[in-house]
């Protein structure tokens, strides 16, 4: 059985490059293979190049002002092959469907707007009960609590509990289910915290069809980073998928580095003059292809020994923020928030370390 990674997070704004690339670089470090976007502020004809360098498919519905927008992101690893997809043109919804190892897939991705979001809600569902093929993934910011006694920390939803009711009625005739409330049923935790009422509220959230329950392993919340959303995540099981292949490339910015380059410079040295030395030195197109491979291990370990020390880096910010969230849920003091502030500034700090590696 293979385990495939979505996530499904509201970005506030998806055009500036660096937090893209902050933002891609999270997805990257916990293998996200199907990446859902809400509000990316794309205008319609007016999407910016996006490398494929990990994510080498992207789907977009767009809207004419830069605001909305939804974007599906397809890991380059990942097998899928489109069938076919459905938008609207306000740049709210997007329902791509397709197949991964010939298994049928149906993904939609949903951006509801602050008021009449039950009605939009019950209309968007109702098309894509007609589109759905195969496994339903159903994602995204739904600015909906389903529970306001678990999903709110006041407790309290400015929408009526018959609507409410009628909206779980059409998610339950469409046949899915909520992953993370099944998964943790008298849990509170939420993705998005309002400054003005000083509260925070579960808004964001994955569905599953529920004839492929057996297949979901884990659904979880993020931290509140990059955006005033957190980003959540859907585990689940697939029979088949290939086996990921791996290529090296030379990381620039290793030799840019002085120390670094005094290091290498002087590998090379040395491996010339052991390799030359004796009566009967090798012939110089066998030293020149063993050297080729020794250098090469010299930067895959030196490479690896940065990585281990950002990754450990980011991972330690990353439970700081989570320690000072989960008291900052329960206390909403102000300073935490000031600490939760600052905690934040840092991890953008060190993301921007690898956004100016990737735009170099």
């Amino acid at each position: 059985m293979a385990e495939v990674i979505v996530s499904s997070f509201n970005v506030r704004g998806l055009n500036e490059p660096c937090k893209r690339s902050q933002i891609l670089s999270l997805l990257q470090k916990d293998k996200v293979s199907i990446a859902f976007f809400q509000e990316t502020h794309f205008r319609s004809g007016k999407i910016p190049n996006l490398p494929p360098k990990n994510f080498s498919q992207w789907y977009h519905s767009t809207h004419g002002s830069a605001s909305r927008g939804v974007s599906i992101a397809i890991h380059k690893q990942l097998p899928f092959v489109v069938l076919a997809s459905s938008s609207d043109p306000e740049g709210r919804y997007l329902f791509v469907k397709g197949t991964i190892a010939d298994t049928q897939i149906t993904l939609a991705n949903v951006y509801a707007p602050n008021r009449g979001q039950v009605q939009w809600l019950i209309q968007t569902l109702s098309h894509l009960s007609s589109f759905k093929e195969g496994i339903v993934i159903l994602g995204g910011d739904f600015n909906v609590s389903l529970d306001p006694s678990l999903d709110s920390s006041s407790g309290k939803s400015a929408i009526t509990h018959i609507r409410l009711r009628r909206l779980k009625l059409a998610l339950r005739k469409l046949g899915v289910f909520d992953t993370w409330r099944t998964l943790n049923p008298a849990g509170k935790d939420y993705t998005f915290f309002s400054h003005a009422k000083s509260s925070y509220h579960r808004l964001d959230h994955f569905f599953l069809s529920s004839k492929h329950a057996q297949l979901l392993l884990q659904a979880k919340i993020g931290n509140i980073t990059l955006s005033d959303h957190s980003p959540i995540f859907l585990h689940f099981s697939l029979t088949t998928l290939p086996k990921r292949k791996w290529n090296w490339r030379l990381n620039d910015t290793l030799i840019l580095d002085q120390t670094n380059s005094q290091k290498l410079a002087s590998s090379l040295t040395e491996f010339f003059q052991r390799n030359n030395a004796g009566h009967t030195p090798p012939s110089p197109p066998i030293v020149w292809e063993t050297h080729k491979a020794v250098i090469r291990g010299e930067l895959i370990a030196l490479g690896s020994h940065i990585k281990k020390q950002r990754s450990h880096a980011i991972a330690t910010l990353l439970t700081q923020i989570e320690s000072l969230e989960l008291v900052h849920k329960q206390s909403q003091a102000l300073s935490c928030a000031a600490e939760l502030i600052d905690a934040r500034t840092k991890l953008k700090n060190l993301l921007n370390v690898t956004s100016a590696k990737l735009l170099l």
